[in-house]
């Protein structure tokens, strides 16, 4: 769809070499490795807004986040630059689980079972569905979300779960895969989906229907936090490109923190193994930090090929030290008494 304004004076902001290339990428599949403090957001809405001031249709841009408020932050800011946009609702920034609940809106006459008129199942009803299936085979609830959680995020269905335990003579793993396949048959009742069950779902019906993919194609596609992708979604966002080809990610790969979800970095790493030809870009200038903080920085960073191009224009300031504690009650104390030490000055 059309814009609803007219086109604005872009307003300009001064962008170093790296950043301007994240800028101007435009075909291909492209990795871009940012460290803390390298300008990330601002350069994910200076290409968003780049793209429309060339007349690109917002409707074939799509920018993926992992929270609403980091979508809504993009959203906000590239509108401020380029004016209100006219976007439907299955195109513009947004969460993955956003759109993957847009999917099943637009798309629940593709699946293959019924769902509700709102699919999804919210946190209450995903607990309680779990409780009852925890219940009946003696599982610790927390245990059991965690463990369905990655069972959908590795792309195994109930079935392939309670085959792959009977196989290996788990009976721990067994009592887990078969909590999975009756929570599983439960949401299937009550005609919703969970969060991951969204994802799957959604990357499913998009792998086996050529006709519903190709309605969910976009021109642009950008994904943020790529450090913290799972397997289920690096599917999801090659799925999304295979028209145009045009995917840019972005993340750190030095602070992946949802392991425990399935998420690896060693995928954004490896990335031109799922998109071959892929072009690496790098944000590697901070910002944020003193330059003893940066130089600390890039003699541990656990990516060489990233961290040994930090740099920072910023001022001297304080050696960064190690310290140790033997209690986490120890260690928050003297993190309070560093800030108050901090404030009083």
């Amino acid at each position: 769809m059309a814009r609803t304004t007219k086109k604005p004076i872009p307003k300009q902001i001064t962008l170093n070499e790296e950043q301007q290339a994240v800028v101007n990428a435009r075909t291909g599949c492209y990795a871009c490795y940012a460290g803390p403090g390298s300008g990330k957001t601002s350069v994910a809405v200076q290409r968003v807004a780049a793209l429309v001031w060339e007349g690109v249709d917002p409707d074939t841009l799509l920018a993926l986040s992992f929270t609403a408020t980091a979508a809504k932050n993009l959203r906000d800011r590239v509108e401020a630059l380029t004016g209100p946009l006219s976007i439907t609702r299955t195109a513009g920034s947004m969460t993955l689980h956003s759109l993957a609940l847009k999917f099943a809106e637009e798309e629940r006459n593709e699946f293959p079972f019924e769902l509700a008129d709102f699919p999804l199942a919210t946190e209450p009803v995903a607990y309680r569905l779990s409780a009852e299936a925890s219940k009946r085979y003696e599982i610790d609830p927390r245990s059991l979300r965690s463990a369905i959680s990655l069972f959908k995020r590795g792309r195994i269905r109930p079935g392939q779960a309670v085959s792959d335990a009977e196989s290996k003579g788990d009976p721990k793993q067994l009592r887990l895969a078969l909590a999975y396949k009756a929570y599983d048959k439960k949401c299937r009742e009550e005609k919703v989906l969970d969060f991951d069950s969204l994802m799957f779902e959604m990357v499913d019906l998009l792998g086996k229907k050529k006709e519903v993919r190709a309605r969910w194609q976009y021109q642009f596609v950008t994904c943020d936090e790529a450090q913290d992708c799972c397997k289920t979604d690096w599917e999801l966002l090659k799925l999304l490109s295979e028209k145009y080809g045009n995917l840019l990610v972005v993340g750190d790969p030095g602070q992946s923190v949802f392991g425990f979800r399935g998420a690896s970095p060693k995928l954004f790493l490896n990335m031109e193994e799922m998109f071959p030809g892929t072009k690496k870009l790098f944000l590697a200038t901070n910002y944020r930090s003193t330059r003893e903080l940066v130089s600390f920085l890039k003699e541990i960073g656990p990516v060489p090929e990233l961290s040994e191009r930090f740099t920072t224009p910023n001022d001297a300031g304080v050696r960064p030290e190690i310290k140790g504690f033997i209690s986490p009650a120890l260690e928050v104390a003297f993190v309070v008494k560093c800030i108050q030490e901090v404030q009083n000055v």
